[in-house]
């Protein structure tokens, strides 16, 4: 019977008692702690914030000053800040249930409500008491039931520096041993700042109330604009609709994408590309994502003069990302549908590896380096040689996340192209400021 009832009080007490269970830290047995928590508990939340937040100034990594600091910020209403708190006490205790439970409700008040969801099913495959369970499966019903229809839109605005716009040679000069050796002047890089703006919008319906099907509608338009050459300035518009099946029970999902995409870039070279993409995804484990996907796209020139421009591209890729990491394989096939163009018909490699540093909750640390290499089938009469290009992308950027759903943006980027034809050989070096602002319709 003892061991019943201990039991018993084991499964109920968990979630709630469970911080009563470890050894007081002289913190919390201080007459600044006592008395900030004695603020809370009889509700004076203004106090009780004041408090903790000073004590949050000399402990910031203390667990139970940041839970009453988050506890008393949501009383406020300050739920950015309490947001900040919670994540600091899920990074040093990921067991502390209550915290993850009063954080999950802070998502859900925001509207963040895949975030919300993931946090409350985390608390509940644990042993908890019936009244709790009752409330965190009202919670996912009302989340569950706002999904079957979201809508999101995105707002962005940036501006870049490029010290070579216009992927300008490294030599003053080069030959073309394929005809008499001919010198050529090469062009000089050409720097310019432009500002872009893009704007993003995407609906995602569920087919049907607790459906796997779902299927994603997403419309995007992006300007760039030079402020030295309009020459290359460009105007990107795209409608992508997506078809997804979600196997919870095999934790996969397959989906299948189409796409129409316009370019219209500054040389008034104008083209359309038709896409189609099958894509599987499988969740290892809770660290581990690994994808593989089809892409098929046609580019179509829409002027006379430039049809024998059009192309058909084919690419196989995968990737695996654990935790902070993904790395990402292609094989890419182009092949031109008319002409004798020999800058058309080409095999690409390409690797990518990226990492993020989460430096802290809401600022992360991005790195990207990618490694293409390019072969072309066609011999080029002029260089007497198939070209071949080695292109080394670096990339370093910090993003900052501001109340949960906007973010500022700002990146640094290297890039050299390697040939052995003089003429495309080059670097250039760019830095670009994003701010984009996120709504839920």
């Amino acid at each position: 019977m003892k061991h019943i009832i201990f039991v018993m009080l084991l499964l109920t007490g968990t979630l709630f008692a469970q911080e009563k269970l470890k050894k007081a830290t002289p913190v919390e047995t201080s007459n600044e702690f006592i008395l900030a928590q004695t603020h809370y508990k009889i509700g004076d939340y203004t106090r009780s914030y004041s408090a903790f937040k000073k004590l949050f100034l000399e402990y910031s990594d203390h667990v139970q000053v940041n839970y009453y600091l988050a506890m008393s910020a949501t009383q406020l209403k300050l739920y950015d800040e309490a947001t900040a708190a919670f994540e600091r006490v899920l990074i040093v205790a990921p067991e502390y249930h209550r915290a993850r439970l009063e954080y999950a409700r802070v998502q859900f008040i925001l509207g963040f409500k895949e975030e919300a969801k993931k946090e409350f099913l985390k608390v509940a495959q644990y042993p908890i008491p019936e009244n709790v369970r009752k409330n965190i499966e009202m919670y996912l019903a009302k989340i569950d039931g706002a999904q079957n229809d979201s809508t999101f839109i995105a707002l962005g605005f940036g501006y870049m520096y490029d010290d070579n716009i216009n992927n300008g040679i490294e030599y003053d000069s080069y030959n073309l041993p394929g005809f008499f050796n001919l010198e050529l002047n090469g062009d000089e890089p050409q720097s310019s700042t432009a500002f872009l703006t893009f704007f993003q919008i995407s609906h995602i319906q569920t087919l049907t109330k607790n459906s796997p099907w779902s299927i994603k509608h997403s419309g995007m338009m992006l300007y760039k604009n030079q402020t030295k050459n309009d020459f290359y300035n460009f105007s990107y518009y795209a409608y992508t609709p997506t078809l997804y099946y979600n196997d919870v029970k095999n934790k996969s999902e397959y989906s299948l994408q189409v796409g129409i995409e316009k370019i219209y870039p500054g040389d008034r070279v104008d083209f359309t590309v038709y896409s189609i993409e099958p894509k599987y995804r499988l969740l290892l484990n809770k660290n581990t994502i690994v994808s593989a996907y089809l892409t098929y796209n046609e580019f179509h020139y829409e002027e006379q003069v430039d049809k024998m421009k059009a192309y058909r591209k084919k690419v196989l890729g995968g990737s695996v990302k654990y935790k902070d990491f993904e790395y990402i394989l292609e094989f890419e096939k182009d092949d031109r549908e008319f002409g004798e163009r020999t800058d058309l018909n080409k095999n690409i490699v390409s690797n990518t590896f990226l990492y993020q540093y989460n430096i802290e909750p809401s600022l992360f640390l991005n790195l990207k380096y990618q490694h293409t290499q390019t072969r072309y089938n066609d011999k080029d009469v002029f260089f007497d040689n198939n070209r071949k290009d080695n292109t080394n992308v670096y990339s370093i950027g910090v993003t900052k996340i501001i109340n949960k759903k906007d973010f500022i943006t700002l990146n640094y980027t290297k890039t050299n192209n390697s040939t052995n034809q003089e003429a495309y050989d080059y670097n250039k070096n760019a830095v670009f400021m994003n701010y984009t602002w996120r709504f839920k319709l």
